[in-house]
């Protein structure tokens, strides 16, 4: 099969979506590095895999056969877009098996396609690569854990003047540097683990960091210990994982993984998806894959999108591709350049404020700051007629402007401009319901007769099925509470709250009192002995009772209730420092036969869980169900928006200025330390870049809609002249007017 056979196939002449001629380019690139701008709503996603498609089943590729499955490797930011693209794959590939019967050889079981996390970790297994045999990788909590329990108390992370170098790390009701102590312990782990995932995803030099002396050696001293632990307890997080990986792609094995040789294939082919949100490390992995010619490396992206600077990520990574390329890649590589522009989701008033409003501000003109030379948005949308398609929301206060939010979305639906309430949304910057975020919104649309669907108005330990079960199992383990520290007060209060939550669900369901109070009368009669159960069990058994066994039939609740059962275990696996054969799971009574767990474990479970729970904490469950439920309206962050469209979207928030952030301090404070100088980035000032970040957050927010746009704020947001409302109180005038 051609690749035309294959888009004629796939989109025959008279079909009613075809491809523009600059998806069709990307389709038919045919070797060496190539850079995709692809800005939103540009099909972006159909683009990608059709390209490995055509890489599959086409045998016009430069060498002129197909590629085998093994040696394509197809990376997306998240699990459920790598799912997308797998699925738009395989559905492409019935129609091409029913017109080509021979084709249905090719497996594409064997195609290497998810996150570059999961990938590493399932190609160092398949490889059996030395550096990580019977390693157990550690999500962000038993991370965490682990080092509140190997590092923060080791001395070096009790000294005051340390943490002076690194106070914005922490918030000022938190510490400060007058204060004539340390942060407490959890705080420093936070720290901490912020400070070696940094470390690591921005590639910066330890040795280095030795050499400098002072705070920086006690750092790197610090990070040493840390990484000697997770050696000797074989432990890994996902930092450490990709840089693992590699390290592996160095090792002769890895070089024979890469090239080919000894029943590997060889990659010849790496496609990666929303490149604007990678770091230093990702950037090293994807070009040391594509090293040997022709290089044939495909990114896309869009800086003007960026989000994830506060995770790691660098979106000077994807302004500086073709730095990147020359640095990295055999040879002179030429870059090949695919911007695509038309957009296919919005009404051609939407696209046009788009651009303008990213190409409006002095900060996104400087250098470094956009991909240079970047074609404007190009309206590609069926959607069209000569209406109001953006405009400006505006209330003397939050009240008023929520109560006229109410009656707009009110009168969409009762003039059958919107079918269902889901066809419209809410983007915040938080939708926790609390009078500076979404509560005001949310009471509004509720006095309208507005059904709202907030799932994450509530952190997850808020969540009553998640505070029941923690108060159950602190009722059971500690029944008189005598175990609940005093300090610090935020995880007495947590740990209290919980078991105020259980009070209220056992008054309901006597059958669950009835179990714990039971279990607690056997353990008074065993003081001092180890209990028959491990703490999972006895989880496991709690939620076979109402109300826990019910609320299982709620998926929602079931996830969240998964989550806690799979933090559960990783307290339960997280190992005691210098104590190898102790596990943590072991449950032994009080001496004293007061029915509790022996106080040392429980002064253990309670800092370590619920100090976590407290001052970390753990999001709510991102929802697989696309937009809302019939019915709702969906109140969500501009982070959940990322991916989805509405026929309406209301933007709030307006007065959220750029405001520098612990991530662009510390990604200043350890530019310093490049282990390859030739990729460290000359970032414009921490302002500037928190100004950019703003931008770009709301340039995603307002590219979510497809008929209308609303920017909601009241009089005095409206008139700050300043992002995201644009760059002087002149401009939103001129390019909204008013509802």
């Amino acid at each position: 099969m051609t690749t035309d056979e294959l888009l004629q196939l796939l989109f025959p002449t008279g079909a009613p979506y075809s491809l523009t001629p600059d998806q069709q380019a990307v389709v038919r690139h045919r070797r060496g590095p190539a850079w995709v701008l692809a800005g939103p709503g540009s099909g972006k996603t159909e683009v990608l895999s059709l390209l490995a498609l055509r890489l599959l089943f086409c045998d016009d590729n430069d060498d002129g056969h197909r590629i085998a499955p093994e040696s394509l490797i197809v990376t997306t930011f998240t699990e459920k877009a790598a799912r997308n693209i797998d699925d738009r794959i395989r559905r492409y590939r019935d129609q091409i098996v029913a017109a080509q019967p021979d084709l249905a050889a090719v497996d594409l079981s064997r195609l290497r396609i998810g996150t570059l996390h999961s990938l590493c970790n399932d190609l160092l297994q398949e490889c059996r690569a030395p550096n990580y045999q019977n390693v157990r990788l550690m999500d962000e909590f038993e991370q965490a854990m682990f080092v509140y329990e190997h590092v923060s108390s080791d001395p070096l992370a009790e000294r005051r003047d340390l943490w002076a170098t690194f106070s914005y790390l922490f918030a000022r009701h938190e510490w400060q540097p007058t204060y004539n102590y340390a942060p407490s312990r959890w705080n420093r782990a936070e720290a901490l683990t912020d400070i070696f995932n940094r470390i690591v995803d921005d590639r910066v030099s330890v040795p280095a960091m030795h050499a400098r002396g002072g705070n920086w050696q006690l750092i790197a001293q610090l990070y040493d210990k840390y990484a000697a632990a997770m050696q000797t307890e074989f432990r890994c997080d996902f930092a450490h994982l990709q840089l693992r990986f590699l390290e592996f792609l160095g090792t002769p094995l890895g070089q024979v993984f890469r090239e080919g040789g000894g029943g590997h294939s060889g990659i010849t082919w790496v496609l990666v998806d929303e490149y604007q949100d990678t770091n230093l490390l990702q950037e090293e992995i994807y070009l040391t894959l594509a090293h040997a010619e022709p290089s044939s490396i495909v990114v896309v992206g869009d800086d003007d999108q960026a989000l994830y600077r506060f995770r790691g990520g660098s979106v000077e990574c994807m302004v500086t591709f073709d730095a990147a390329c020359r640095t990295y890649l055999a040879g002179t590589p030429t870059v090949s350049r695919y911007p695509l522009v038309d957009n296919f989701r919005s009404h051609p008033k939407i696209v046009e404020f788009c651009s303008n409003y990213i190409e409006a501000f002095p900060a996104t003109r400087l250098p470094g700051a956009r991909v240079p030379n970047k074609p404007r948005l190009r309206a590609h949308s069926s959607i069209s007629g000569n209406y109001q398609a953006v405009g400006v929301l505006s209330g003397t206060n939050i009240n008023h402007l929520s109560t006229r939010v109410a009656q707009t979305i009110r009168d969409l639906r009762d003039h059958d401009i919107i079918h269902d309430y889901n066809q419209a949304c809410i983007l915040l910057a938080s939708t926790r319901e609390s009078p500076q975020n979404a509560l005001p919104y949310v009471t509004a649309l509720r006095a309208a007769g507005i059904d709202v669907y907030n799932p994450r108005n509530k952190a997850f330990v808020q969540q009553e099925e998640v505070s029941a079960l923690l108060g159950a199992l602190s009722s059971l383990l500690d029944p008189n509470g005598a175990s609940i520290p005093p300090r610090p007060p935020g995880v007495a209060a947590l740990i209290n709250e919980c078991r105020a939550a259980y009070d209220v669900v056992a008054v309901q369901h006597p059958g669950l009192r009835q179990y714990i109070e039971r279990a607690v009368g056997i353990f008074r009669q065993r003081p001092g002995q180890y209990v028959e159960s491990r703490i999972q069990e006895i989880i496991y058994y709690l939620l076979s009772l109402d109300p826990f066994a019910a609320w299982q039939n709620d998926p929602i609740r079931r996830i969240r209730l998964g989550r806690l059962t799979s933090i559960f275990e990783a307290f339960a696996s997280t190992p005691v420092p210098n104590r190898p054969n102790v596990f943590r799971g072991n449950l032994r009574t009080d001496e004293g036969g007061s029915g509790a767990m022996n106080n040392l474990w429980l002064l253990g479970f309670y800092h370590l869980l619920f100090g976590y729970l407290s001052r970390v904490g753990v999001d709510d469950v991102e929802e697989e169900v696309v937009g809302a439920p019939p019915g709702m309206l969906p109140v969500m962050t501009i982070h959940q928006a990322k991916g989805l469209e509405f026929p309406f979207v209301f933007v709030g928030h307006l007065n959220r200025a750029g405001q520098i952030s612990a991530s662009h301090q510390l990604e200043t404070a350890l530019s310093q330390f490049p282990t390859r100088p030739e990729r460290a980035f000359q970032r414009p000032p921490e302002q500037t870049r928190a100004e950019l970040d703003v931008i770009r957050q709301y340039f995603v927010a307002y590219s979510r809609a497809q008929n209308a746009l609303i920017l909601m704020g009241t009089t005095a947001h409206l008139r700050a002249g300043r992002p995201p409302c644009g760059p002087n109180r002149q401009w939103l005038p001129n390019q909204a007017l008013p509802l």
